[in-house]
């Protein structure tokens, strides 16, 4: 008499990646299988080891989108080649779109193994290839400086002086503009005024090529610090050239990846006026800004710390404190520490103003309780 004995399926080392994954981010099957650009119904087969997928080139491919070594799908040293640019391009896209998404733990993870990648390939100074590593350390500093504090901004720095030494290798004035940009905004973000408007001005005044995004994105930015720095003057003139230039650019196709537009020019002035006093002049802003911006969930986050400022600045205290924890929490889920700074602003206005109030209440409070003269 002979005994069935089932077949037990073994997990693939694909079937492995796909579910730690998917564990890792908190992301369900369709949105993974979006990500990939498979149909679910082969992303389900694949994790229930249904499927065993042997092509080295799609195995490649998946391997760069999650951002783990080819080695963990079975791909052998000797079975794979040097990064393409049609991967490196495609991987470089994925990470931008997880931005869109304000998935920015994911696109860390992802963009550091890049650019890793492409340093350990990088033998020559083929200038197809150098200009995808400046392009990706733009993006590396871009995701770095996302899911960091301002008093962290020394990694994306980092990523950002490699990018300005490869754009002098091409001289190429658009990579160079906009690495001298964003070391000018770290070392903004970091309270060093004087140098970051040395480097935004020189992003500006020594780079003629560059192109509208870049100059504009950098002549925005260069606004930002004269405010902080208190040229309002100087602010002025800056933001007036940035919203000029913004009406030139495609932001889908625009060297800065969608991060400078018409819309980012409104949220500056607004948060701008915020810090003016001038309270509903910047929610008109705001409102601006939000109808010109795409729907994504980081434009989302933006506008709502942004929101939150202004309105405990206008007095509307409930209304902004509760936007500014549900901003928060969107903040720690998705990854957009940088945004946090935003709402720990809220907190110490509100503390300072408390204090303040405070102190005048005392005085009325002695004034009362002192002793009433007939």
């Amino acid at each position: 008499m002979s005994v069935h004995v089932p077949r037990i399926r073994t997990s693939s080392p694909l079937a492995l990646v796909v579910k730690e994954h998917r564990d890792k981010f908190a992301l369900t099957q369709e949105q993974l299988a979006a990500d990939l650009n498979v149909d679910v119904r082969t992303l389900r087969r694949w994790e229930s080891g249904e499927t065993v997928l042997n092509d080295m080139r799609e195995l490649r491919r998946i391997a760069m989108l999650l951002g783990v070594a080819p080695e963990r799908l079975g791909i052998a040293n000797a079975a794979y080649s040097a990064l393409t640019i049609e991967h490196i391009d495609e991987t470089m896209q994925y990470i931008w779109n997880l931005i869109d998404l304000a998935r920015g733990y994911e696109a860390v993870a992802l963009v550091e193994r890049l650019v890793n990648d492409l340093g350990t390939q990088l033998t020559c100074e083929d200038p197809a290839i150098l200009r995808k590593l400046a392009e990706t350390l733009h993006l590396a500093g871009y995701v770095k400086s996302m899911v960091t504090r301002a008093n962290e901004a020394s990694a994306p720095l980092h990523y950002y002086r490699e990018m300005e030494k490869v754009a002098r290798i091409l001289q190429d004035d658009t990579l160079l503009n906009i690495a001298l940009t964003y070391e000018g905004d770290m070392h903004s973000r970091n309270g060093a005024l004087d140098k970051a408007i040395t480097y935004l001005e020189a992003a500006r005044d020594t780079t003629p090529n560059a192109d509208s995004a870049a100059r504009g994105n950098g002549i925005q930015l260069l606004g930002r610090a004269y405010l902080r720095a208190q040229r309002l003057s100087d602010f002025e003139q800056a933001m007036q050239q940035a919203e000029e230039l913004s009406y030139l650019v495609n932001p889908q196709s625009s060297s800065t990846r969608g991060q400078y537009s018409l819309g980012t020019v409104y949220e500056e002035y607004g948060r701008s006026y915020i810090h003016l006093g001038q309270t509903q002049q910047a929610l008109d802003y705001l409102d601006l800004a939000e109808a010109h911006l795409s729907r994504t969930m980081h434009w989302r986050i933006l506008i709502m710390t942004a929101r939150a400022m202004a309105l405990v600045h206008d007095g509307d205290f409930k209304s902004g404190v509760n936007l500014a924890v549900e901003s928060a929490q969107l903040c720690r889920d998705h990854g957009t520490i940088r945004l946090m700074e935003r709402i720990y602003g809220v907190q110490h206005y509100l503390e300072q103003l408390t204090r303040e109030i405070g102190q005048v209440g005392a005085v009325l409070r002695d004034t009362l309780d002192g002793p009433i003269e007939y």
